[in-house]
């Protein structure tokens, strides 16, 4: 009878035995960074995202998330007293009603398009960005390409820096503008986090066929790593050629990025 075994990976992302002997390089404190200013990021850019983006997932946007931001600028608003005209603006409760009302419109197409479990919409989806980004990607501006990768990790956000600086030059909208501001710039880490992570998931997924690929050269053949892709181990393997090409053998083909067996037989 077979069972089979979860395997332990103490780091982050899929394992191999090449990159267990290397991945010290990996930085636990950057880790925690990302992930701290990914979760800081999540409120101040849900300000930019419902403006700039459309046809969110279902579990993606949150009304609550909307509520407890608008919540926050009316109660700041409130306890400011005869001081929060002074300090906010008139038009600060303003926003705060009409990023509610977008918001709300938001969640209202969710309902109307998104729960029926119909397989029409990805429940995690980020959103859409704007379609005119669409006549700007892929074309060539003084010699730098416009990609996906860049209109959304810095001029997506450029769009409420921008418009946040030119309010906060105005009296009467000058916390908008810092509010507004700030969000961008939250919205463009947070994009960026998204784009580093993604690659991260990619690089995965090539390092494991170059591992697969070079098993052999690396375990058996013994080539220098100028010929195995910058694959190698540091010590020293047993004489026998027979006795590597065991090794290599032995390593597991169902699930290759495991260090350690992936199915264990019981009698």
């Amino acid at each position: 009878m077979k069972r089979r075994q979860n395997s332990f990976q103490s780091r982050k992302g899929k394992q191999n035995i090449f990159r267990s002997v290397s991945a010290g390089r990996n930085n636990l404190i950057a880790y925690l960074l990302i992930d701290f200013l990914f979760f800081l990021s999540h409120y101040p850019s849900f300000i930019a995202e419902v403006f700039l983006r459309k046809k969110f997932g279902e579990r993606y946007f949150t009304l609550m998330t909307a509520i407890f931001i608008f919540a926050t600028m009316i109660t700041l608003f409130i306890i400011a007293g005869e001081q929060g005209p002074r300090f906010f603006g008139y038009t600060w409760p303003l926003f705060a009603m009409f990023f509610l009302v977008v918001s709300i419109k938001h969640r209202l197409e969710i309902i109307k398009y998104g729960t029926t479990y119909n397989f029409d919409r990805f429940s995690y989806s980020d959103g859409h960005i704007l379609p005119f980004w669409w006549d700007y990607i892929g074309k060539e501006y003084y010699g730098v390409t416009i990609t996906r990768y860049r209109v959304h990790v810095f001029l997506e956000p450029a769009i409420p820096v921008v418009i946040g600086l030119f309010l906060s030059v105005i009296p009467f909208t000058r916390a908008i503008g810092v509010l507004i501001f700030t969000s961008g710039i939250f919205f463009g880490i947070r994009n960026f986090i998204k784009a580093h992570i993604a690659r991260g998931h990619i690089l995965d997924i090539i390092d494991e066929q170059i591992a697969m690929e070079a098993k052999h050269d690396v375990l058996v053949e013994q080539k220098p790593i100028t010929e195995t892709k910058g694959i190698s181990f540091p010590i020293e393997l047993p004489k026998s050629k027979a006795l590597r090409q065991q090794l290599s053998d032995s390593m597991d083909n169902e699930n290759p990025l495991d260090i350690w067996d992936n199915e264990l037989e019981f009698a």
